[in-house]
């Protein structure tokens, strides 16, 4: 009678073993999502962020790049002295055409500066002979002195270059951790295409003639 008894109740034994075994099972799941979570979010977070912040610096950078080639390109009002003319409006007009570059980001966070330079002695610095901001930028100041990347410059004392700004203040998406606005910037000097020099009367930094 006991034994038939034990062979009775052994299936049950059995069957309540491997219930807590599953309990523990599940449960060390849940120990190790917990710990896992938090790490595959941040990692998840931040390809977002540096996705998204990769696509719009590029843009930056092409939206400098168009502005400043439609400028080096743009038919002057006229011709004087050897050197285009041109009105702020034309070249506002332009630094609004090329802003469009940032689609589909908003360039409402964009501003942008557009200067020319003519180099210095020694092909290492060019100093700005005018300059036009676009959406609340800043123009650079005549005669502010700018170093010039690399060996553009070099072998190009008294030549002038056309140098377009684009900044771009960019907020990350407020998923799973704040960050701190970054500032994207993207820059490119060209020549002018119709004449040696660009000149900018009425812009907001006018146009300054060169020190000889």
């Amino acid at each position: 009678m006991e034994n038939s008894r034990r062979r009775f109740l052994w299936p049950r034994r059995a069957i309540r073993r491997w219930r807590a075994f599953g309990d523990d099972g599940r449960a060390t799941a849940l120990v190790e999502a917990a710990l896992i979570l938090p790490s595959a979010l941040l990692v998840f977070a931040l390809l977002i962020y540096g996705a998204e912040g990769f696509a719009i610096n590029r843009k930056v950078t092409l939206t400098a790049r168009t502005v400043t080639d439609l400028i080096t390109q743009a038919t002057p009002t006229q011709y004087s002295n050897g050197s285009s003319v041109m009105t702020e409006a034309a070249i506002d007009n332009l630094l609004q055409v090329a802003s469009a570059v940032l689609a589909p980001y908003s360039a409402s966070n964009m501003t942008m500066v557009v200067s020319q330079v003519v180099v210095n002695s020694g092909g290492t610095t060019a100093t700005v002979t005018w300059s036009e901001p676009y959406n609340g930028g800043t123009a650079r100041p005549a005669g502010q002195v700018v170093t010039l990347p690399g060996t553009i410059g070099t072998g190009q004392a008294g030549n002038y270059f056309v140098f377009g700004e684009a900044y771009y203040n960019y907020t990350p998406l407020n998923f799973y951790m704040s960050l701190s606005p970054i500032t994207l910037y993207g820059s490119i000097y060209l020549t002018p295409r119709q004449s040696t020099s660009i000149t900018c009367s009425s812009c907001v930094t006018p146009w300054t003639a060169p020190s000889s």
